[in-house]
C-alpha cells in the first residue's frame, strides 16, 4: 500500500477488493482498531498489529508516543487528552445551489437526523444509517461535508463581494467554495496549490458546486505568482494533528523533525505573503504551538486580535489572547489554529 494514502483511501481500496457488508460500520471499526493499536503498542512495546485485543477500551492518556503525550498534556491537560477523540459530523448547505430548509427536509426524508447550529448554513448530522455521501443532497452538490473549525476559519476571513482574494493551499476546494458562497460568487478568488492532481480535483468540484470566479493555479506558496490582493487566506501545510479525532492514524506519521520542517515552511509562506502588504488569515489544522503560536509570534507586530472567548490560544504564548483555537474535547470539531495579520503597515517581518 502506498505510504501517502490517507487511512480512508486505503480502507476504501481494501473494502472494494476484499470486504463485504456495511462500509460505514466497517470503517468505524477500522478507526477503533487504530485507537486500540496506538494504546497497546505503548503498553506492550513490540506488539504485532495482528495481536491487538479488540475487546479493550483504550485510554487516550496511554495512546501516544512519549514526546507527543508530554507536549499535548502540557497544552491540553488531562481533560483535553481524554476528550481528544470527541467529534461530531458536520456538513454545510451549499447556498449557491440550494436553500437551507429545503436541504434539511430532503435529508430528513432520507432518514438523516439533522440539527441546526448557530451558523445558519452549517448542520450537525446527529446520526444516520449511511454516510453523508450516500445522500441525494451530497450527490447533487447541495450539501458539502465541512468541519465546523474549517467554516469558522473562512468566516474570520470575512470575504466581501468584489474583493480579490488569494487562497494558498486551496485544493480540493471546500474552503474556496465557502468563500464564494459567502460572497455569492462575487469575489475574485485566486486559488493556488502545489499539487496539480489536487487542483484538477478542485476544478471538478467547483463545477459540481456551482462555484464561479475562481482562477486555479499550480504554484509553490514560497514563490507566489501574484503581487496584489485585497486579502490572503493561508491554509498552510501542517502535521494535521488537529484531525486526530477523525483520523487517529495521524499519530503514526508524526515526528519531531517533520514538525520543525513544517514550521519553517509555514514561516516562509507567511514571509512571502507579507510582501503583498495586505490582510492575511493564517490557519493550520494542528494541536502543536510550533505550527501556530510560535509561527505568528515572529510576526507579532502585525497580529490583529480575533474575538476568542473560550477559544484562546495556549497560555504560555505571548499571543494567546489574540489568536483563535478550536479544541476537539470542547468543540467536537477538528483542532484548528487561526490568526489574522495585517501587513499593510511597514512594520512586518523580514
Amino acid at each position: 500500500m502506498k505510504k501517502n494514502l490517507s487511512p480512508e483511501r486505503a480502507f476504501d481500496i481494501a473494502f472494494k477488493k476484499y470486504m463485504q457488508g456495511d462500509r460505514k460500520e466497517l470503517y468505524r471499526e477500522f478507526l477503533e482498531y487504530i485507537k486500540k493499536y496506538l494504546y497497546e503498542r505503548n503498553v506492550y512495546p513490540g506488539i504485532s498489529p495482528r495481536e491487538v485485543d479488540m475487546t479493550i477500551n483504550p485510554d487516550p492518556m496511554l495512546s501516544f508516543p512519549k514526546w507527543i503525550f508530554e507536549r499535548l498534556y502540557a497544552l491540553l491537560g488531562e481533560e483535553g487528552i481524554k476528550g481528544i477523540y470527541n467529534h461530531k459530523t458536520w456538513a454545510r448547505v451549499n447556498e449557491l445551489k440550494a436553500n437551507v430548509n429545503d436541504v434539511i427536509r430532503l435529508l430528513e426524508s432520507e432518514g438523516y437526523k439533522v440539527k441546526r447550529t448557530e451558523i445558519n448554513f452549517l448542520l450537525e448530522i446527529e446520526s444516520a444509517d449511511k454516510r453523508i455521501s450516500d445522500s441525494t443532497a451530497f450527490k447533487e452538490g447541495l450539501l458539502i461535508p465541512q468541519d465546523k473549525s474549517s467554516v469558522l476559519a473562512v468566516t474570520i476571513l470575512d470575504p466581501k463581494p468584489y474583493e480579490k482574494i488569494l487562497e494558498i493551499g486551496s485544493a480540493p476546494g471546500v474552503k474556496s467554495s465557502l468563500i464564494q458562497q459567502l460572497t455569492r460568487n462575487k469575489s475574485f478568488l485566486i486559488s493556488i496549490d502545489i499539487s496539480e492532481k489536487r487542483i484538477m480535483q478542485q476544478k471538478k468540484l467547483m463545477e459540481k458546486w456551482g462555484v464561479h470566479n475562481v482562477e486555479l493555479i499550480v504554484a509553490d506558496a514560497l514563490h507566489l505568482p501574484i503581487r496584489k490582493a485585497d486579502k490572503v487566506f493561508i491554509d498552510a501545510p501542517c502535521s494535521n494533528s488537529g484531525t486526530i479525532n477523525v483520523d487517529p492514524s495521524v499519530i503514526l506519521r508524526l515526528n519531531k523533525r517533520k514538525l520543525h520542517e513544517l514550521s519553517s515552511i509555514q514561516i516562509g509562506i507567511l514571509r512571502e505573503a507579507s510582501k503583498l502588504k495586505t490582510q492575511v488569515v493564517y490557519i493550520t489544522c494542528s494541536l502543536f504551538p510550533e505550527e501556530g503560536e510560535k509561527v505568528v509570534e515572529k510576526f507579532e507586530r502585525n497580529l490583529v486580535r480575533i474575538p476568542n472567548e473560550g477559544h484562546e490560544g495556549y497560555k504560555k504564548s505571548r499571543v494567546w489572547l489574540r489568536v483563535f483555537r478550536t479544541y476537539p474535547h470542547k468543540d467536537f470539531s477538528e483542532g484548528f489554529f487561526i490568526a489574522k495579520l495585517d501587513f499593510s503597515s511597514p512594520h512586518f517581518f523580514q
